[in-house]
């Protein structure tokens, strides 16, 4: 009996573990060191490409500065309503 109680102890407290603690959403993901690139030079003798089609991307604001104990914006949304 001792034996299984530890293992589900062990199994709970592993579970618990692994749920806390994620940081994963404070790293900077790759794509937010991303910088624009020179235009690309079409070789003789190719058709030029069209400055009507290339996607312009807008330079982003910086977002609001998140409470110390806010959760991260990975997990989803609660269902409940406000006072209930």
């Amino acid at each position: 009996m001792s034996g299984s109680r530890n293992a589900v102890c062990l199994v709970v407290a592993a579970m618990l573990f692994g749920c806390g603690g994620n940081d994963a959403c404070e790293k900077p993901e790759p794509y937010q060191d991303s910088i624009e690139g020179p235009r690309i030079e079409v070789p003789e003798g190719l058709t030029e490409l069209q400055p009507s089609r290339e996607l312009r991307v807008p330079e982003a604001s910086p977002p609001p500065p998140r409470p110390e104990d806010a959760p991260c914006l990975e997990l989803p949304p609660s269902y409940t309503k406000p006072g209930r």
